[in-house]
């Protein structure tokens, strides 16, 4: 085949000139995103009941879900938070799961379980995860003329609010780029009537007779159609409310007397009651939720939303834009970042051919036909619909390493049968004839390595069919650039004969010189062979090595990231109002406010309308800080949680990075460990006393503190039904009335012009303790008319205390301890478990990230076993051999025992992405000893000595060793000083393959021919 490539090397030439202009033509059309398109195997499931207590929904509406929900097919995990008016289940299925069969599914469980819901019951929402509904950025509206940390001019922020909304909203969601915009911080208005109770007891009205007067005036019964000759009209029934002196102009009829609503009662339009508010750098501000369409390019999007935001910001000075989590340049700095690693270690790949091979011609040759395999690789990521991402481009620049090896080892050996006075053309043909079986060889058993990775469950085999789809596509394109366009390029350059340049007096290995490469390798054999014993005790105790330095190193599931943004969300624990809440929020800020160039809050109840997470409460705020280096992030965590816990000991606080597609996929702010307490007594609630005992327990044994679990002091009002009965009080009145008392009583709506204001009852501002003081219920005595009573002559009031969230799972309810940064996991858990035991009131379970990085691992060395297998299989039908692949094997242990060691060294884990380094190593370190052997074979079969064919077989193959050794190691490089996500995933990976190349190299040079004298010695070829 070689030989009638070189005799056409026109056609070769045009063929991959094609391939290569086809290549770089779809590079520009291939999509760019942050990582691969992974459907995220989550559905959240909705619930809201206002006015309902926390126990009441788990009970009647909650759990019968749960019950139903638990059939859903594939489901991996299900559990379910609720609160006061609201409830939270969400169903984790596996990876690979149909997220749109399972979303059908879900809703017909719903449906199904509806029949066993209290009647009045809304249909719970189903919201199916998705990458795109993430915001790709927050962008923040506030007014220029605030002062940080102060007050806010309330006119001038509702015409923001509504500018927000009808302008900058609608003007974003034009763009094509853009899905939609999320919205929250606005301020809603309401129309208020609030009843002079001195006029109602006068003129002898109540609050019903008010609601009454609200409900005849505010109906629309139809319309009907008439005929009047020719003609037909539609006339239609109306007495809506619609403006403000509609509602004042109210008639009522009191025994004979018209009276107008508002003779005894102020009307007017008012901000409603707010629960939430959104900060921005200690300003009120509107937030906006930027998401994309699912499939448009986000640096489109970011063009796109760049000339609108400077549009708004030249037309409308006053206003103050702020974008914050912004995940575009994110992908930006990623993407160039391992764009520019690609280029860098392609340059060190080149500086080390030339180095190697005395001049640049054959460089020139490499980097030609190196260039040219990544492009066409370009166009297989077209073909089969994959994206530019930190994934895939990351598995480009590890198999960048690999794929030179074949133009290295081509040239390499083309040079050599040169050097022996074989012609330009017999040398091409010769050398490269030579090297197809054991290049193909080494390519497979390298591919053998990924082909079970992306078998793996979860996101790991998501994430590994990017990078293995890259590596194995670069490996075989690389090597058919290698056995077909390199020996013809090679022809033409190298046509004018072979001359010296000035590049051949610093050769490293010069053969006609100083043999300096030759006289290393020789004087290493020999050093081996003189210390046979010390050779082999080193194999042996390499194996118990790596044995111990995988129980020892630390565990974790994917590598630290360096971040300079950190979310802590604080819940406060005490029953504060939303004004509270924010001015704690507007403290902590301006102490922090020097360290952080961002900071933004979402401070109580958010309208967000696609949020996924359980809502904010009223004493809850979510904080957002940006650091100017990710070095800044754990000193800030480690300040704020003690200023916070030093002012407010009850506070009980989490932290996690902002919520990216990085960070839903690989869930890095899961706690290490869950303890699951179950209550044994159904019967009997546990108290806030015995859980903060609990608490207190695990921190004095353990060392370790867990979140706290957070409490809500209540009011409950006991109604005296004697009472009701003796003095003839409805229960509806006197509900009317507390309802009324504490501003939460909405009876109807004003319908005006595009927008909808509901209309509330409400009474002056006062003191819970007030209104049961001074709040009067009418009475319908017999024959005496009406006469008031005193609330607090119906009702007692009792303090209590109860936990704020109600957490269950597929085994019912429980009280989760969350911990973090556990070193000792089983140590902890046993510890905690005791604890849990003495009480003898609880049954313990364990959950946490702990349990899936241990099956992600166990899941490793089972393919790594697998992997060995093929790559076992391949090397017998190479060698015809079953000795000889055990041989090559060996380096194995031994290489991923000093990588340990050296991850150890450097501070690292080993996490998928280290063990995907480890595993690579394996197929990439062992086509050293496979181009060793094989050499050794191909002299032994001529006759030639054991010992003599080991020294001339190492001398042959000894530059493309070394040279393909460096190119890998030089390849991943780059990848060690750059601190981009994608540099950052990959770090690890970079350390465990540079320790296992390193050593690799010296074993497959030495070590390999030692084992191979051993078993060979007493035998003839």
């Amino acid at each position: 085949m070689v030989k009638f490539l070189v005799q056409r090397p026109i056609a070769v030439l045009m063929a991959f000139t094609a391939c290569f202009i086809v290549g770089l033509v779809t590079y520009f059309t291939l999509p760019v995103s942050l990582l691969p398109d992974i459907a995220i195997p989550e559905i959240t499931v909705q619930v809201s009941a206002p006015n309902t207590s926390a126990r009441e929904l788990e009970n009647t509406v909650v759990k019968p879900l749960r019950q139903q929900l638990i059939q859903v097919a594939r489901l991996k995990d299900m559990d379910s938070e609720t609160r006061d008016g609201a409830g939270l289940i969400r169903l984790n299925f596996d990876y690979g799961t149909n997220t749109d069969l399972a979303f059908i599914e879900v809703n017909e469980k719903i449906d199904a379980a509806m029949n066993y819901l209290p009647k009045d019951t809304d249909r719970p929402k189903v919201v199916k995860a998705s990458a795109t509904d993430i915001p790709v950025f927050y962008l923040s509206l506030t007014l220029k003329n605030d002062s940080a940390y102060g007050q806010t001019d309330e006119r001038a922020f509702l015409d923001l609010c509504e500018f927000a909304e009808s302008v900058i909203k609608r003007r974003i969601e034009q763009l094509t780029e853009v899905a939609m915009v999320d919205i929250t911080g606005l301020v809603e208005r309401q129309l208020q009537i609030v009843p002079d109770e001195n006029k109602l007891a006068v003129l002898g009205l109540s609050i019903q007779d008010v609601e009454t007067a609200l409900a005849q005036n505010n109906v629309e019964p139809g319309s009907m159609t008439v005929r009047d000759g020719y003609y037909e009209y539609n006339i239609k029934f109306s007495t809506l409310l619609r403006t403000e002196d509609d509602v004042k102009n109210i008639l009522i009829n009191k025994e004979g007397r018209i009276i107008r609503l508002e003779e005894f009662c102020r009307i007017g339009v008012v901000p409603v009651k707010e629960k939430g508010v959104s900060v921005s750098n200690g300003k009120r501000a509107v937030t906006l939720a930027i998401i994309k369409q699912a499939d448009e390019n986000m640096d489109d999007m970011k063009q796109a939303i760049g000339g609108t935001m400077s549009y708004f910001q030249s037309v409308y000075p006053d206003i103050e834009f702020s974008v914050s989590r912004n995940q575009t340049e994110l992908l930006d700095y990623t993407i160039s970042n391992l764009q520019q690693n690609l280029s860098l270690g392609f340059l060190f790949i080149c500086i080390v051919a030339v180095l190697f091979l005395g001049d640049v011609k054959s460089p020139f040759i490499i980097g030609l036909s190196m260039v040219v395999s990544i492009v066409i690789c370009f166009l297989f990521f077209y073909l089969f619909k994959m994206s530019l991402n930190i994934i895939s481009l990351s598995g480009l620049i590890l198999a960048l390493g690999m794929m030179i090896d074949s133009s290295i080892i081509v040239t390499e050996n083309i040079s050599q049968y040169r050097e022996r006075g074989y012609s330009l053309r017999r040398a091409c043909i010769a050398g490269t004839s030579e090297v197809i079986s054991p290049m193909l060889s080494s390519s497979l058993t390298t591919i053998a390595v990924f082909v079970p990775l992306i078998f793996m469950s979860g996101i790991a085999g998501a994430i590994f069919y990017d990078q293995a789809f890259s590596v194995t596509v670069g490996l075989l394109v690389s090597y058919f650039t290698g056995i077909m366009l390199l020996p013809v390029l090679y022809m033409l350059v190298y046509r004018t004969g072979l001359r010296k340049s000035w590049f051949s007096r610093i050769r490293i290995n010069n053969p006609i010189k100083d043999h300096t490469l030759d006289r290393f390798y020789d004087a290493g054999v020999d050093f081996i062979f003189a210390h046979k014993t010390a050779s082999v005790v080193f194999c042996i105790v390499s194996v118990p090595l790596c044995v111990f330095m995988f129980y020892f190193i630390g565990k974790e599931r994917m590598p630290e990231i360096d971040q300079n943004e950190l979310i802590a969300r604080v819940e406060w624990n005490e029953n504060i109002h939303v004004d509270e809440n924010r001015r704690r929020v507007d403290a902590l800020f301006e102490i922090f406010r020097g360290e952080t160039i961002e900071q933004t809050a979402a401070v109580g109840q958010q309208d967000y309308l696609l949020n996924r997470e359980q809502a904010l409460s009223s004493s809850e705020a979510e904080l957002y800080f940006k650091t100017e280096n990710p070095s800044e992030i754990a000193s800030l965590q480690e300040k704020v949680y003690r200023s916070l816990k030093a002012e407010y000991p009850l506070a009980v606080v989490s932290f996690s990075p902002p919520e990216t597609v990085f960070e839903k996929l690989f869930v890095t702010g899961e706690a290490d460990i869950v303890a699951e307490l179950y209550s044994r007594n159904n019967e009997k609630v546990p108290t806030a006393d015995e859980l903060r005992s609990l608490e207190d327990g695990f921190i004095a044994r353990t060392g370790y503190a867990p979140t706290g679990i957070a409490f809500e002091n209540q009011l409950n009002i006991r109604i005296n039904k004697e009472k009701l009965l003796l003095y003839n009080v409805s229960y509806d009145e006197l509900y009317r009335v507390l309802k009324t008392a504490f501003k939460e009583n909405s009876v109807a709506t004003l319908h005006s012009y595009q927008q909808y204001l509901p209309i509330s009852i409400v009474g002056e501002e006062q003191t819970v303790n007030s209104i049961l003081q001074e709040t009067l219920v009418p009475t319908r005595a017999d024959n005496k008319g009406i006469e008031y009573l005193p609330l607090r002559e119906l009702v007692s009031v009792i303090p209590a205390e109860d936990l704020k969230s109600i957490t269950a799972g597929r085994n019912g309810e429980y009280i989760p301890f969350r911990f973090y940064d556990v070193q000792n996991a089983e140590w902890l858990m046993q510890q905690a478990k005791e604890v849990a035991d003495a009480t003898g009131d609880w049954d313990t379970s364990f959950s946490g990230s702990f349990f899936s990085n241990r099956k992600m691992l166990d899941e490793l060395v089972v393919i790594l076993f697998i992997s060995i297998l093929l790559m076992y299989f391949i090397l017998a039908a190479q060698f015809e051999s079953f000795v000889q692949p055990l041989v090559v094997l060996l380096e194995i242990p031994i290489d991923v025992a000093f990588a340990l060691v050296l991850l150890w060294i450097c501070g690292h884990t080993l996490n998928l992405m280290s063990a995907i380094g480890l595993i690579v190593t394996c197929g990439i370190i062992i086509n050293d000893s496979i181009l060793k052997l094989d050499a050794i074979n191909e002299l032994r079969k001529t006759g030639m000595p054991l010992l003599e064919a080991i020294h001339e077989a190492g001398r042959r193959r000894l530059r493309p060793i070394i040279m393909t050794s460096l190119t890998t190691i030089f390849a991943m490089v780059p990848l060690l000083f750059s601190f981009d996500m994608g540099s950052e995933l990959q770090k690890p990976l970079s350390i465990a393959m540079i320790g296992a190349m390193f050593i690799g190299t010296l074993v497959s040079l030495f070590i390999i021919p030692l084992i191979y004298w051993f078993i060979y010695k007493e035998k003839k070829c």
